[in-house]
């Protein structure tokens, strides 16, 4: 009997250890992360129609990394960068989650391919619990708030309320008729919807919305549509194709609404291609650019050249992976040694007015609230130097959501 009750106890025991056994905890191994090595992956497009964007993301983001790995790495481990290509395809997004996920075994992944591909991911982040910083700048990737997407700037739709105020408050006009020119995917919905909700509270509504699709070369009828509707201005809430075609068209047929661009047509290279058809719009962007006099860029600029001296300049989009490296980087120093998936987000939820030096406003978060901020700031086409001229400093909406 006494043999048989010890038996029982031992199988008890082992039972026991077992059970507590599968229960994770932070003591674990945290998945991609070892004493020296922090696992950062990453993944845009790098051979499809957006590589010109994905690129340099890329770019921007390993140049950070490697400043910080030369002085020491972060709490005493050095990042391992894994980058891969997701084609701007959703299919390709899927493939490239999952290798840096199953195989590679990331802790974090620094930018999840284009709007289309981040919202796809979505469920994939959350059952995997991904802490991850999107490329894309969509209110709908953190509203409602998901506890491990972050976006580490104002959002396209704050750029667009900007674009309002402007025309409301400092361009003072009466009643005016604005259009607005966007694709037929997400993007253009989430901005249509973000414009129709703004425009209310000045007591206006679109006078017109045309659709130019992502990669559509001729938009000579929906130009020659508007130039029939006159609009007063024109909101270009496009993707780099779609902003070529427009201002093709609208230099050929004559249009002359003023037209004012958010985030994407800001891009530097819209200007070497289009030219003096863009002279005269107004572009709204939450991010800076290399010849801006401010002190972040001022070092970005240094630590750039000490990599490559011969940099001359570096577009925008260079920029925004290098700032999205710097927030990353802030939020893994602030998770200390006890690095894991559930600390990073919570160290992230520490930021309150992160300063960049310019690159971007300040960055903050907390619980209730994943969107790196709200600001943007109004630019004016310099031809000459083929780049964008602030005509404000970074400015919040007028009014509150």
């Amino acid at each position: 009997m006494k043999r048989r009750y010890v038996f029982l106890r031992m199988i008890a025991l082992v039972s026991i250890m077992i059970l507590l056994g599968s229960i994770p905890s932070y003591a674990e191994k945290a998945r991609g992360v070892t004493d020296d090595t922090i696992k950062i992956g990453h993944f845009v497009d790098m051979t499809g129609v957006a590589a010109a964007v994905g690129i340099p993301v890329t770019n921007g983001i390993k140049t950070h990394f490697q400043n910080i790995n030369d002085q020491g790495g972060i709490n005493s481990r050095k990042v391992k960068f894994i980058a891969e290509d997701d084609h701007y395809t959703i299919p390709g997004a899927f493939a490239a989650f999952k290798k840096l996920i199953f195989k590679d075994e990331v802790l974090s992944i620094l930018t999840v391919g284009g709007t289309g591909q981040s919202f796809a991911l979505m469920r994939q982040i959350e059952e995997h619990k991904v802490p991850v910083i999107t490329a894309s700048a969509a209110e709908g990737l953190t509203t409602p708030v998901k506890r491990y997407v972050f976006t580490p700037m104002a959002s396209y739709d704050d750029g667009l309320r900007l674009i309002i105020d402007y025309i409301m408050k400092d361009l003072k006009a009466k009643n005016p008729k604005i259009a607005l020119v966007c694709p037929d995917n997400e993007v253009g919905k989430t901005g249509l919807r973000a414009i129709e909700k703004y425009l209310s509270k000045y007591n206006l509504k679109l006078s017109n919305k045309t659709i130019i699709n992502f990669g559509e070369i001729d938009a000579t009828s929906q130009v020659l549509l508007l130039i029939k509707e006159n609009p007063d201005y024109i909101i270009l809430h496009e993707a780099v194709g779609g902003v070529i075609s427009f201002f093709k068209a609208a230099k050929r047929y004559g249009l002359r609404s003023k037209v004012l661009g958010s985030f994407y047509v800001s891009d530097e290279d819209n200007i070497k291609v289009i030219g003096d058809a863009m002279k005269d719009a107004l572009v709204t962007s939450s991010i800076g650019y290399w010849d801006d006099n401010a002190p972040g860029m001022a070092e970005l600029r240094k630590i750039t050249k000490k990599y490559d001296p011969e940099t001359k300049w570096m577009t925008k989009s260079y920029i925004e992976g290098y700032h999205a490296a710097m927030v990353c980087v802030e939020g893994l120093k602030r998770a200390g040694r006890n690095l894991n998936h559930e600390t990073l987000v919570e160290a992230y939820e520490t930021f309150k007015d992160f300063n960049t030096g310019e690159i971007s406003g300040h960055v903050s978060y907390s619980k209730n609230n994943h969107k790196g901020g709200t600001t943007n700031k109004l630019y004016k086409v310099d031809l000459k130097n083929q780049t964008f001229m602030p005509i404000t400093e970074f400015r919040e909406p007028a009014f509150k959501d």
